[in-house]
């Protein structure tokens, strides 16, 4: 837009050089780059209200992923703990597996020492007590090894009931361990999948900040662009005021340029009316030569007609004939030169007084090859075709002026 907008200046700056200022700028230029400054400032209004809700969704955005930190920080915490609990009894159970193998081996070396005891009393029950009768030297003595008979067997059948109770209770503890380890298993798998969650709800949010930072320096760059436009449109409008304010002050001076002229006229007109001296020249009638010898194509004939300069449509004061840069423009009749200068309209322009309240205008010309006051004959040389002034390409405009106004000039001349 600012390589556009740019391009813009240029072409109406061109534009200016080459009409001279001829041209008035459309008013509603300098207007519609001002609303489209109104246009892009609102659509800027509009971005920064987006930008702004941006930048909320960024810090709610934030403050969810801050929440979703603090969880996960919490739950990685509470998985280590129940890790270390696992460990923990995965320990107990593996130091009760060794005690419960221990005891096993005690239990089943007490279990086969009582079997050995149990048979060899089955098998020599009554030996044994006939031994022991006839070997006690007394009553007393019988009785005692009777008891330590009765106590021995009273210690297996305790021994086997507490073997079989440690043996349960060794199975019991781990058998509560394991469902503890299991219950905590349980747990670790489900902080874990929880722990999961929240890793993929911040990441997911992590893109979404992602994504409303991504917006938020493309609307910023919208702004800038826009701001870019606005200036470079600013800097139109300023080109399109000056441009207006030199239209206006040539317009000015052309209009107090021509009242001057027709001023001079006026008074040179009066003045051969009044003066009766031998050198004034005095028109007699008859045709006028034509200005430039060998081209006689009209491109623009008096009257009214749409102006190549203004495109609008402006009367004509003569006739414009075009011929190459350099071509001879000869005086149409004998006269004064009452003329011959620069103008920023009419280029190097030469006026011709022939009497009687006549003369011929000649504009445009390259250069011309008379002076101010100066006496020419019909068909002297008195300039060059050129493009001088507001002018769109090599060519003479002729005029004719009877009494000061411009009349139509085919009716002096011939060929």
């Amino acid at each position: 837009m600012k390589k556009k907008a740019l391009s813009i200046v240029c072409i109406l700056l061109s534009a200016v050089f080459v009409i001279g200022l001829a041209e008035p700028l459309k008013a509603t230029s300098i207007q519609d780059e001002k609303d489209k400054q109104e246009e892009l400032q609102n659509k800027i209004d509009d971005v920064e209200t987006i930008i702004e809700e941006l930048e909320k969704l960024k810090d709610d955005t934030n403050a969810y992923i801050k929440e979703m930190d603090n969880k996960l920080e919490e739950i990685t915490g509470y998985i280590v703990d129940l890790e270390s609990q696992i460990e923990t009894k995965n320990a107990e159970i593996e130091e009760i597996q060794l005690t419960l193998e221990k005891q096993e081996a005690d239990i089943q070396s007490q279990y086969e020492a009582m079997k050995k005891r149990i048979r060899f009393m089955y098998e020599n029950g009554q030996q044994e007590y006939l031994d022991l009768i006839l070997s006690s030297g007394s009553i007393g003595d019988f009785l005692n090894k009777a008891e330590y008979l009765t106590k021995i067997t009273e210690y297996d059948r305790n021994m086997l009931d507490k073997m079989k109770e440690t043996k349960e209770l060794i199975e019991q503890t781990k058998e509560t361990l394991e469902n503890e380890k299991s219950e905590l298993q349980v747990l670790k798998d489900t902080a874990d999948e929880e722990k999961k969650q929240i890793e993929v709800l911040v990441e997911e949010k992590g893109k979404l900040l992602e994504e409303t930072e991504q917006k938020i320096q493309n609307e910023e760059a919208n702004i800038e662009t826009m701001q870019g436009e606005i200036a470079a449109s600013q800097a139109i409008v300023a080109e399109l005021e000056e441009i207006e304010r030199k239209r206006k002050e040539e317009e000015e001076r052309r209009k107090k340029e021509e009242q001057e002229q027709q001023q001079n006229a006026n008074k040179d007109n009066q003045n051969n009316q009044n003066s009766t001296g031998t050198n004034k020249p005095a028109y007699s009638g008859g045709k006028l030569l034509w200005p430039v010898p060998g081209y006689y194509t009209i491109s623009s004939d008096y009257g009214y007609r749409v102006s190549p300069i203004s495109g609008k449509d402006e009367f004509h004061s003569g006739l414009d004939i075009p011929a190459p840069r350099g071509t001879e423009i000869i005086a149409a009749a004998g006269g004064t030169v009452a003329w011959a200068y620069k103008s920023s309209s009419a280029g190097n322009w030469v006026g011709i007084d022939h009497g009687n309240g006549v003369s011929t205008v000649y504009m445009h010309m390259s250069r011309f090859a008379v002076s101010e006051g100066e006496r020419v004959s019909a068909g002297q040389v008195i300039g060059y075709v050129g493009s001088t002034g507001w002018s769109t390409g090599n060519h003479l405009h002729f005029s004719v002026r009877l009494n000061g106004s411009y009349v139509n000039p085919h009716n002096y001349l011939g060929k």
